[in-house]
């Protein structure tokens, strides 16, 4: 495991409160240094149960899971979209998210969607070829400069 990576300096959160119709999104950081995220309306309750052998296939293969990273209340609803979505991240923008790094986190969110658009439109250009299809389905004209 990378230094940089390292898990363990982070302060272990406090379980909020349940609030009645809602749920929380989590990170967990496992000893081995794995990223747990989960959601649940009642994180005390749900992190004795990561201990308990009924817990999350992931947390028994990853034992030792703290606490690091808590959102909410949000509804269910909400709660299962932003799991999915913080599960679909790369793990350097799930450790700039728990280190609060605002600027990295969206120096990362931009990273990988520019620079693929820019590299094409230059190849095109470079190729002898003023027009390329956009997204829209129009050809648009390259501007001249």
């Amino acid at each position: 495991m990378n230094q940089r990576d390292d898990l363990s300096h982070l302060p272990m959160r406090e379980p909020p409160a349940p609030v009645s119709g809602n749920a929380f999104v989590y990170i967990l950081a496992c000893s081995d240094g794995a990223v747990y995220i989960g959601i649940a309306g009642d994180v005390a309750k749900r992190l004795a149960e990561h201990g308990a052998p009924k817990g999350a296939k992931f947390t028994r293969d990853h034992p030792g899971g703290r606490l690091i990273y808590v959102e909410g209340p949000l509804s269910i609803t909400l709660a299962l979209q932003r799991e999915r979505r913080l599960k679909r991240w790369s793990r350097a923008k799930k450790l700039a998210l728990i280190r609060n790094q605002t600027v990295l986190l969206k120096k990362l969110s931009h990273s990988t969607r520019l620079p693929r658009a820019s590299v094409k439109r230059v190849e095109r250009l470079a190729l002898g070829s003023s027009k390329w299809p956009c997204r829209c389905g129009y050809n648009v004209e390259a501007s001249a400069g």
